[in-house]
């Protein structure tokens, strides 16, 4: 679960929609991500239009998915 995506698209008051039509994919396959269905390691291109969707770096994204990945190590 990525609960630091729906944090920071919640903070920044966009629906998945919004965010799913910034990064050019559909709703139901966002939604996946954030829930960690799809993309259990997010290629750089998804991070990078992430970065920019939400407005933070893309520094911080990868810190926020190591730290998943230990979790699930």
């Amino acid at each position: 679960m990525r609960n630091y995506l729906a944090t920071l698209r919640k903070e920044k008051n966009f629906t998945q929609k919004q965010v799913a039509d910034k990064l050019d994919i559909s709703e139901s396959y966002y939604n996946q991500i954030e829930n960690g269905e799809r993309q259990k390691r997010m290629d750089i291109t998804i991070i990078d239009r992430l970065a920019k969707a939400l407005d933070i770096s893309v520094s911080d994204i990868i810190r926020y998915e190591n730290e998943i990945n230990k979790e699930d190590a």
